[in-house]
């Protein structure tokens, strides 16, 4: 089985749980096939746009890790204390209140520092890093939201696995379904967004990154946002 089928099968089973019954328009897709290995990854992906803060670090395309067989991006921050490094997906277009979901597949090696995905306002800058809530994947293989007490899951290292989350972003309030699966990756929560509601209404981009003062690589692929039409 080739590793498109493969992560494709969880993905389509995942949107199905994200949305029942619902048909959904892609906002953002990357998925890095056309890109060039050893270059960033083009501004243009298919669906969206890909903004880079490469800080102290790089942000390039590179061959698949074990058991995969298409291009990934690979996020690099040798060294710390120092500058961030980041890759931020911005969505084609606005949307405003609705139900969104994120999917998106990530490999984090065993010597691999703090890795954080995180949602923010439409029309941010790649260098700016206001967001509405975000996810630490810790060194204890464990998921960490807004740098808190709440913690679920876990994730494996040196194997692929999915991140899956949905927001329910009204004019009131924002929740959000998070959960881990496929090989040794698995745990699920359901957690009210305490970052500010109008950051959540402005919701339109995902970033992927690492902060200053954590080292180590690690990848994304298929990275995909949906929203319920």
């Amino acid at each position: 089985m080739s590793r498109v089928k493969l992560l494709l099968g969880p993905i389509s089973l995942a949107a199905f749980l994200l949305f029942p019954g619902c048909a959904a328009e892609t906002l953002f897709l990357a998925t890095f096939n056309s890109d060039t290995v050893g270059s960033p990854p083009a501004t243009n992906q298919s669906t969206g746009t890909v903004g880079l803060d490469e800080g102290a670090g790089t942000v390039r395309v590179v061959l698949p890790p074990p058991g995969a067989t298409t291009n990934w991006v690979e996020i690099s921050h040798p060294t710390a204390p120092s500058p961030q490094t980041a890759m931020q997906g911005r969505f084609a277009q606005f949307k405003g209140l609705g139900t969104y979901g994120l999917l998106a597949v990530l490999f984090i090696p065993q010597d691999c520092g703090v890795v954080t995905l995180q949602f923010e306002p439409f029309g941010q800058g790649a260098a700016t890093y206001t967001n509405f809530l975000h996810l630490d994947f810790m060194p204890n293989n464990t998921v960490r939201v807004d740098d808190s007490s709440t913690v679920f899951g876990t994730f494996p290292r040196d194997q692929f696995f999915t991140v899956s989350v949905s927001l329910n972003i009204s004019a009131t309030s924002a929740t959000s379904h998070m959960a881990l699966f496929g090989a040794g990756a698995s745990g699920s929560l359901d957690y009210n967004v305490t970052g500010p509601l109008v950051l959540a209404q402005q919701f339109g981009a995902v970033r992927f990154w690492m902060g200053f003062q954590h080292t180590g690589r690690f990848k994304v692929d298929e990275i995909l946002v949906t929203r319920n039409k």
